[in-house]
């Protein structure tokens, strides 16, 4: 009797369990209904309430379909929902619903909300920080501009403004990094070429100012260290390059201009004339350290440009002094 009544008790039970699971797929269902009708109503908040509910609810039952339609709608609800208040003009608010579709979207793989969560981020940014750009507030303009280029560094307009923000302030630490940042997306896509090339622009007109200055000032070392910076970050940019050399070639600093020489010479092998320009000074370099072979053999590479006829007699020069150093020594 006691065995009878156990197993009526436990098919109740499972009944019940089973009548429970069916009542919570048809609210399961009834929630995300309502979930697509507040998305059709463009009603963002009472849309994510259901959807998550929905989420927690698949969870529970283990659906794993609704689990999947849910995910896929939480960060376009989110940016959604951003882009209303953006139209309101509550940019706050719209900023906290970007961060949201950026979190959700990175925890559910949609890259593509995620990307125009960032750049709508940063549209905001660049246009609250324009203001203080424009009326040379750069203290200002930095303080929002860095909160845009923390969301999205691929916002190259934005990273500019950043960028001469800091070196307009002698910040060149940090505008340097940015410049540079910017300069190596031209890696990652050619659609950066153009913002890149800017960037090398830019960074070479501050730190060539920069570096002036301190050479006016007689702080060599500080130049050195400038231009080094300057043809580290854009090692293929003539102008700067020759800049270095003759600045070591003032100080009569034989030693750097030969090594940096020939360090710049790997970037300009193409165009005959700026290699024999400067391989002419590496020849200076090698000639005033009485490394006469090694004189022969930069001024010898010199092919185009000013300084030919110069190299040539140069050469002529060379070679008899050393036969005659030979001669001598015998």
């Amino acid at each position: 009797m006691k065995i009878k009544a156990f197993m009526v008790a436990l098919a109740a039970l499972v009944l019940s369990t089973n009548t429970f699971a069916q009542d919570l797929e048809i609210e399961l269902n009834n929630t995300y209904a309502e979930a697509m009708t507040a998305i059709k109503a463009k009603q963002y908040d009472v849309a994510l309430t259901a959807l998550y509910k929905t989420l927690d609810m698949a969870f529970e039952v283990e659906n794993a379909d609704y689990v999947v339609k849910a995910q896929r709608y939480i960060p376009v609800c989110n940016l959604n929902s951003g882009n209303q208040k953006l139209q309101a003009k509550d940019l706050n608010g719209a900023l906290e619903d970007y961060a949201k579709a950026i979190e959700s979207g990175n925890f559910y793989g949609d890259t593509k909300t995620v990307r125009n969560a960032k750049n709508r981020i940063s549209a905001i940014y660049k246009s609250m920080g324009a203001k203080a750009y424009n009326s040379k507030n750069y203290a200002s303009a930095i303080e929002v501009f860095a909160k845009g280029y923390e969301a999205n560094r691929q916002d190259t307009d934005l990273a500019l403004y950043l960028a001469q923000s800091y070196c307009e302030l002698k910040d060149f630490e940090n505008g340097v990094r940015v410049y540079t940042d910017i300069i190596n997306l031209e890696t990652r896509h050619s659609k950066f070429a153009k913002a890149a090339a800017n960037a090398k622009s830019k960074l070479s007109n501050y730190l060539l100012v920069k570096a002036q200055e301190e050479i006016k000032k007689g702080d060599k070392d500080a130049a050195y260290a400038t231009l080094e910076t300057l043809v580290d970050a854009v090692p293929a940019n003539y102008t700067n390059q020759i800049f270095r050399l003759n600045t070591a070639a003032s100080n009569s600093d034989w030693a750097n201009l030969a090594a940096w020489g020939e360090e710049a010479l790997a970037h300009f092998k193409g165009n005959a004339e700026q290699s024999s320009d400067i391989n002419y000074l590496i020849a200076v370099a090698y000639d005033s350290m009485d490394q006469n072979e090694k004189a022969v053999e930069a001024y010898q590479r010199v092919t185009a440009g000013k300084q030919v006829t110069a190299a040539k007699k140069r050469v002529v020069e060379l070679n008899k002094f050393m036969k005659e150093q030979k001669a001598h020594q015998k």
